[in-house]
């Protein structure tokens, strides 16, 4: 399983919104609202799903046009 950090830079004051919505994806959590536009998060990508950086940023900010940028951070591949 990979672990991944994840800032998400918002439209100003959409940040807990682009939260709760994140929120919901499968294997996100520790999820932090700093300020009006960012939100940081950890993502446990689940077993045999393997996404490319570019590519989670494109589907997340499809998700919500209040997503402006997305910045992941691999972590750790645990086995």
């Amino acid at each position: 399983m990979q672990v991944t950090n994840i800032v998400l830079e918002t439209q100003p004051g959409r940040a807990r919104s682009v939260a709760d919505l994140v929120g919901q994806i499968e294997g996100m959590g520790l999820l932090s609202v700093e300020g009006d536009h960012r939100v940081l998060a950890t993502w446990s990508i689940p077993e045999g799903h393997h996404p490319e950086p570019e590519g989670l940023s494109e589907v997340l900010r499809a998700m919500n046009p209040e997503i402006v940028v997305v910045y992941p951070t691999l972590l750790s591949d645990e086995d």
